[in-house]
């Protein structure tokens, strides 16, 4: 790729970052359903943690008794490959249930938030009613192709982790854009085709031709801030949930850009 068309990390995370503080309040103010569901995920997460070490017999409020109850399951393991079955994290097909509807309804709500944010990056005019923009992937326009797309982006990506860590790695890069391609042409065309949601795929792997370096860089580094997110118990997301929506927005938009010159 020529060197005119390349678009550094760098680049991308200061333009998300005066998008930020150009306003600060509204940015938030978007985010804050999905804001409210970490903590709900983090808090649940406890829980579901908490009872599988009670069924373990693992007292956490007792470190002393619980370090040896972990030390005794880690050498049964290691004697008995086979007796890690037991130890492992059982969920009700409920819960299971319930931890997909869960995860569903946030990813539709961060959609809905990263469309809000690209229209805002092309109008800078554009007036964002927080609750209705956030909501807005459940609307008939979107609701089940995006059902559909979200559906066969997991499929690809837990089978790519299957294979191994690198196959999910880089099935991740090159289907990432899917959700954004889909905007554009359903914006294109005033309507959505079960054909159109399947070329999302392909369209965005044309797409990162070029730029996958790019956006593992970005995705490290959410990586690393995710972690810092997690001694915070959820509270520094107040800022990085509208960083990571604003990165990813820029960055589509930038390579969107980068393809129509080309």
């Amino acid at each position: 790729m020529n060197s005119n068309n390349r678009i550094s990390a760098i680049e991308i995370r200061r333009e998300a970052h005066r998008a930020f503080r150009k306003d600060i309040k509204g940015n938030i103010s978007l985010n804050v359903i999905p804001i409210l569901l970490r903590f709900l995920a983090v808090f649940f997460g406890a829980k579901i943690y908490t009872s599988w070490m009670a069924n373990l017999n693992v007292n956490l409020a007792d470190p002393a008794q619980a370090s040896r109850r972990l030390t005794e399951i880690s050498t049964s393991m290691a004697n008995d490959p086979s007796s890690a079955e037991k130890y492992m994290l059982t969920l009700t097909p409920e819960t299971n249930v319930a931890v997909y509807a869960f995860l569903f309804f946030f990813i539709m709500i961060c959609v809905g938030v990263s469309y809000t944010v690209l229209e805002k990056l092309r109008q800078p005019d554009y007036q964002i009613n927080a609750l209705k923009d956030s909501f807005q992937a459940f609307t008939g326009r979107y609701f089940f192709p995006m059902l559909f797309i979200t559906a066969l982006f997991g499929l690809f990506i837990e089978a790519g982790f299957m294979l191994y860590i690198i196959p999910g790695i880089w099935f991740l890069m090159i289907f990432s854009q899917v959700f954004f391609v889909f905007k554009d042409d359903v914006e294109d065309q005033g309507k959505w085709t079960l054909r159109m949601a399947f070329s999302t795929f392909n369209r965005s792997s044309v797409l990162m031709r070029g730029y996958k370096w790019t956006y593992f860089s970005l995705c490290v580094e959410f990586f690393f801030w995710e972690i810092l997110n997690a001694f915070t118990h959820e509270l520094l997301s107040i800022w990085l949930q509208p960083y990571e929506q604003l990165t990813m927005a820029v960055f589509y938009q930038k390579v969107l850009e980068n393809n129509q010159r080309k």
